[in-house]
């Protein structure tokens, strides 16, 4: 049918919708296009053939407000509401060769091509703005149709995620600790009717997530003055694709292995096997020669294994100087030394931040190898948790790379450090506005680089950790969750452990670090330096969540109680988790494989059960291995669901059928629920 312009007129006469019928045999898109308060009345009423423009197998009609509708099997899976207001434009067909092709005269286009198998079908969606460089495009989608899952690492990670809030903002690696985006993204979404979406990494991204209890996520994309930079000072683009299937395990795969880079190898086995001991909680920053080396002492002496030691802040006379101060190491050669000798790895915290007072940052900047003012060489300053001024390494510049990792390798040669910790690396820590040696549409490819340079600085044995994420899932090395608070609630304690470890799984992140056994010790009135220890409970709940995630890492010491119970039961449970160093490596290596993550939300091997969808306190290990840790204070018991097949009780020693939950199972304060699938 050739174009047509409708009047505002004809649309308050008519309230008509305009349908879409895609038909195919795993399901059926359906578009609308209606004033939205009219949405409910027109959802029955019949197209009029002269307010419709067909396309092959699409019928669209063009009003007010346009609406998606998802459909499979006769049912409604999603829909999504397309930002157009714009009744007044003259609008098109136009003949790319795609499903949908509409254009609105001097304003935008929309093009949507269908793709996908005999299990899944996608639609990709594409908004091109034509007027000008400002305008935005914005979608939204429906969250009350399902359970959510994917994303981004959150502050409160519920699980599903549909109660998390995230107002509108650029999607970049952010800072979860200050309730924002966290610095383990990825623009992937998955909701339980086995929809998934999936947004195009090089468009400028802004995203709302159930803003203020709006039930939906937003895509826009949009230039702004930062953080993305128009570097073709071109309109904007909305670009993603919508897939659906059966069920959420079947889109996930698909969808996965078509967009998420798998791991091309696996990190040291001995971070699978036994702990990491760190400096930082206990410490702080007042961390020094002699603690270091009675630290190692108490590790022995209490008989635990470990993996390596961790020197975190502060070790350097000043931030960005890459040297060990002596005022606090006189003799850091021979510490080292002595430690090795004892059988320990020495690993180093490092960061990108180069603080004035520090004589590598007049070095760097010497060099152009900060991030820079815009069109100026002068560093673009900017601030972090331990400097007000700071230049930030330009991870753009492989020179300035290079520099850095030479810088690394300096401590290997001259102290025999083994390895890194890397922290920061968000794009949250840059300027405002500035310029780097290149500049990329999305900025989230600063993180990226930053977790390449981690990378390089140990190729061969991968002992080092990254805290960041974005489009790295490729890179073989643990990326550790953010730090969490010694609480019990999902304020950032202990309740979004298991969330988190399952969101950054689903993203394509498999190796995940846990951050510190007990949380990192802080409290509201001494901020970082604080040494707030969890209580005896706390601790031991933790560690026993931890048992059979993928590596341990121990910062507040369980001696630090002076209660030898408190010491057997964490020997215990980190004895146990070596025990299952096989499964863990076995696990790591099919993730190169085929991308699944080693930690699973209990819908993976339940994909239409409701009670494995929503819950949020359980994880398995693999397919077979199911834990329930206890997360409430003072419980001695908790209800334990099992997915359909049988299971052995580890701990009580009995066979026991799933498909059911089980009420009040108890658990003492030394006893963690887990159970062994033995048939499906």
């Amino acid at each position: 049918m050739g174009s047509k312009q409708i009047s505002g007129r004809w649309a308050l006469i008519f309230g008509l919708a305009a349908v879409v019928v895609v038909a195919i045999i795993t399901g059926v898109v359906v578009w609308h296009v209606t004033r939205t308060q009219q949405a409910e009345e027109t959802e029955e009423t019949p197209p009029s053939s002269r307010d419709v423009n067909t396309v092959g197998d699409v019928e669209l009609l063009i009003q007010k407000t346009m609406l998606m509708k998802i459909r499979h099997n006769g049912a409604l899976t999603g829909e999504i509401y397309m930002g157009f207001d714009r009744s007044d434009v003259r609008h098109d067909e136009c003949n790319t060769g795609s499903d949908v092709c509409v254009s609105w005269e001097r304003d935008r286009k929309l093009e949507i091509y269908k793709t996908g198998n005999d299990k899944v079908t996608c639609y990709n969606v594409t908004w091109e703005a034509v007027n000008c460089v400002s305008q935005e495009l914005k979608d939204c989608v429906d969250l009350s149709r399902g359970h959510w899952y994917g994303g981004f690492e959150d502050y409160h990670q519920y699980w599903p995620m549909n109660e998390i809030q995230q107002e509108m903002a650029p999607y970049v690696a952010t800072d979860s600790y200050a309730k924002k985006y966290g610095g383990v993204l990825e623009r992937y979404f998955l909701s339980s009717t086995g929809l998934g979406i999936f947004i195009d990494s090089n468009i400028p991204l802004h995203l709302s997530f159930n803003e203020k209890n709006s039930n939906r996520m937003c895509m826009s994309a949009k230039f702004e003055r930062s953080p993305y930079i128009n570097i073709d000072n071109k309109p904007p683009r909305l670009s993603y694709t919508v897939c659906q299937a059966d069920n959420i395990r079947v889109v996930h795969d698909y969808m996965s292995e078509k967009y998420i880079a798998r791991p091309e190898g696996v990190p040291d086995r001995r971070l699978f096997r036994s702990p990491i001991w760190s400096t930082w909680a206990m410490y702080k920053k007042d961390i020094n020669q002699t603690q270091v080396l009675q630290l190692a002492k108490d590790i022995v002496d209490n008989g635990f294994s470990h993996s390596q030691l961790e020197i975190d802040d502060d070790w350097t006379t000043f931030y960005g100087d890459m040297d060990f101060t002596t005022d606090k190491f006189p003799d850091a050669r021979g510490m080292i030394s002595q430690l090795n000798q004892d059988g320990f790895r020495v690993t180093i915290w490092l960061h990108p931040f180069f603080n004035i007072d520090s004589r590598a940052f007049y070095e760097a900047a010497e060099l152009g190898y900060l991030v820079r003012a815009p069109e100026r060489k002068l560093p673009a300053l900017t601030s972090w948790w331990r400097g007000l001024l700071s230049g930030t390494l330009d991870v753009t510049n492989p020179y300035a790379v290079d520099w850095y990792v030479n810088k690394t390798n300096f401590l290997k040669d001259t102290y025999n450090i083994s390895s890194f910790k890397f922290d920061a690396g968000e794009v949250a820590w840059l300027p405002y506005i500035y310029s780097v040696n290149k500049t990329y549409l999305n900025p989230n490819e600063y993180t990226r680089k930053w977790v390449d340079l981690a990378y390089r600085t140990d190729p061969d044995v991968r002992h080092q950790e990254v805290r960041v994420g974005a489009g790295s899932q490729n890179v073989p090395i643990f990326v550790r969750m953010l730090d969490k608070d010694s609480v019990w609630d999902s304020n950032n304690g202990l309740k979004t452990l298991i969330p988190c470890a399952l969101t950054m799984g689903l993203i394509g992140y498999p190796f995940i670090l846990p951050d510190m056994i007990g949380g990192n010790a802080y409290d509201n009135s001494s901020g970082l330096e604080a040494r707030n220890y969890p209580d005896e409970e706390l601790f031991i709940r933790w560690m026993q969540l931890n048992t059979f995630l993928p590596s341990l890492q121990f910062s507040v010491v369980p001696w630090v109680y002076n209660n030898d119970t408190v010491v057997e039961i964490t020997r215990y449970f980190a004895e146990l988790h070596e025990n299952y160093t096989s499964t863990f490596v076995q696990l790591a290596e099919d993730s190169v494989r085929t991308g699944e993550p080693i930690i699973r939300p209990i819908w993976w091997i339940a994909p239409q059960d409701e009670a494995a969808l929503t819950i949020d306190s359980e994880y398995l290990l693999g397919n077979d291995l199911l834990v329930a840790p206890v997360l409430e204070k003072g419980a001695t018991s908790r209800d334990v669901y099992l997915p359909e097949g049988t299971w052995f009780d580890e701990l009580r020693k009995q066979q026991v059928e799933g498909g059911q939950w089980y009420r009040n199972y108890t658990a003492e304060l030394h006893e963690l629920p887990y159970f062994t699938r033995t048939a499906t």
